[in-house]
């Protein structure tokens, strides 16, 4: 007999995976989202924020699965325990399915037991399915048969790092929500046209105050706040809509960066190179500083990196308001000299003053954000361009090339944008024209065009 069909409480289905410190989740959600998003490392709580994904497959279509830091009384011992399980209960009222993952090598305890209660006092009358995922039925010591006592609507055996019985589990969500897509044809194909929303990652040191920055812009607690540093650890993505301004953004918290030799080998290793991988698809990078305690060399090593990345820049001045207090006058000037030694090479790029907590500047931070992603993206005309070159880039005196021969430029093209990227033609190979020379350009450009906050990239093609 076929499964009672449900239908999803959103646009698409949200699953929810909850369950004690290190049993798995992490690894069954990017089992299911077919992603690596997620850090996977055997150490309980490692996970902190809620973890979500938006995942697309021709068995299950559209559904977003959401991971959840360990819940329970062995995760309440972790320093974040409360704001872990705080967060782990918000995402619950989101969910369609909760998929309650245990260790399948042991057998029910009191900690099962007490998760099973929290589970039902926090659903309420929500109605909502709870299944059992039992995870590691790899192991010899696998056995789920005490999890029965539960009593939830349906069991499963599986191993999230060997992919068994994964298929099964994704069979059930694919049955259970059948029949509910009321889309035509017409509007799928809209959505798959539909512009990329911007990505714009949030970076910075340890405790420089990011995901309380984020919260005010969102406008709810969506990151665990802390003054542990460490907190964040997975990059955390969360959508930005304001339809009265045309806002339709993604904004990725991310683990406070060290500097490498610091680094712990396992989680903050993997941190930065997840890091490296979500600034590959990124356009943006809101650099938060903290004015409190002056520019330091990694604050300058983290705006650098960004645009090595190709990302436009916002540096954010965060903790203003503990500027205010009875030294900021040494507070001021420390501050100002620290970011006139360090930041001098992105003095381009837009500066807000701003507090997370207060929420001072929160609105100066969007409108940052919006010129320098239609900076990004703008196209110089042809006809514009040609006329600055002719009137300043071609007139100024040039540099010497090898063998004293003087370099001769014939014209200027630009190549894409996101970011902007030019071309200039010339007698000389790319390796013979002098920093000082593209720096003057870049200049140029920037001044006659805006650009603000981005890397211009330019490049010299030999057209002799």
């Amino acid at each position: 007999m076929a499964s009672k069909t449900l239908t999803p409480k959103s646009e698409f289905p949200t699953i929810v995976l909850v369950g004690p410190t290190n049993v798995g989740k992490s690894a069954m959600f990017n089992r299911l989202t077919r992603t690596r998003t997620a850090i996977v490392c055997d150490r309980p709580g490692v996970t902190v924020d809620r973890h979500e994904c938006v995942a697309e497959s021709p068995d299950l279509g559209k559904m977003k699965f959401i991971d959840t830091g360990g819940v329970g009384a062995e995760a309440l011992s972790h320093p974040l325990g409360k704001e872990i399980e705080r967060a782990a209960a918000v995402a619950l009222k989101t969910a369609d399915i909760v998929l309650f993952v245990v260790d399948g090598t042991r057998e029910i305890g009191n900690q099962e037991l007490e998760i099973a209660q929290w589970l039902r006092r926090n659903l309420g009358k929500l109605e909502t399915p709870v299944w059992l995922v039992a995870n590691k039925v790899d192991s010899k010591k696998h056995d789920a048969q005490s999890y029965f006592a539960l009593g939830l609507d349906k069991n499963f055996s599986v191993s999230a790092e060997h992919d068994i019985g994964v298929m099964e589990l994704r069979d059930s969500l694919a049955e259970i929500f059948l029949g509910n897509s009321t889309k035509t044809q017409d509007e799928e194909t809209s959505e798959t046209e539909k512009v990329k929303a911007p990505r714009i990652l949030v970076l910075g040191r340890p405790n420089v105050g990011k995901s309380t920055l984020l919260n005010q812009i969102l406008g709810e607690e969506r990151h665990v706040v802390s003054s542990v540093p460490g907190t964040t650890r997975d990059p955390i993505e969360s959508s930005f809509l304001s339809h009265a301004k045309g806002i339709d953004w993604k904004l990725v918290d991310t683990a406070g960066l060290r500097q490498p030799g610091r680094l712990e080998r396992d989680v903050e290793w993997v941190a930065r190179e997840k890091l490296k991988e979500e600034a590959r698809f990124a356009d943006v990078a809101l650099v938060v500083l903290d004015s409190n305690a002056g520019i330091t060399d990694l604050d300058a090593s983290i705006a650098g990196m960004a645009l090595d990345f190709g990302l436009s820049v916002v540096l954010v001045f965060n903790k203003w308001d503990l500027m205010t207090q009875s030294d900021a006058s040494d507070k001021w000037m420390h501050l100002q000299r620290t970011q006139d030694l360090k930041l001098e090479f992105v003095k381009w790029c837009p500066r807000v003053k701003a507090s997370g907590l207060t929420g001072k500047g929160v609105k100066d931070i969007v409108k940052s954000l919006q010129k320098v992603l239609s900076d990004r993206a703008h196209r110089v005309q042809t006809s514009k361009l040609n006329e600055i070159f002719e009137k300043k880039i071609r007139i100024h005196s040039h540099p010497i090339g090898s063998r004293g021969r003087p370099a001769k430029f014939y014209y200027l093209s630009q190549v894409s944008s996101s970011p902007p990227e030019f071309v200039l033609f010339s007698n000389l190979p790319s390796r013979d024209v002098h920093f000082s020379y593209r720096r003057f350009i870049s200049n140029t450009l920037r001044k006659e065009f805006g650009f603000s906050g981005c890397p211009i990239k330019l490049h010299f093609k030999n057209a002799s």
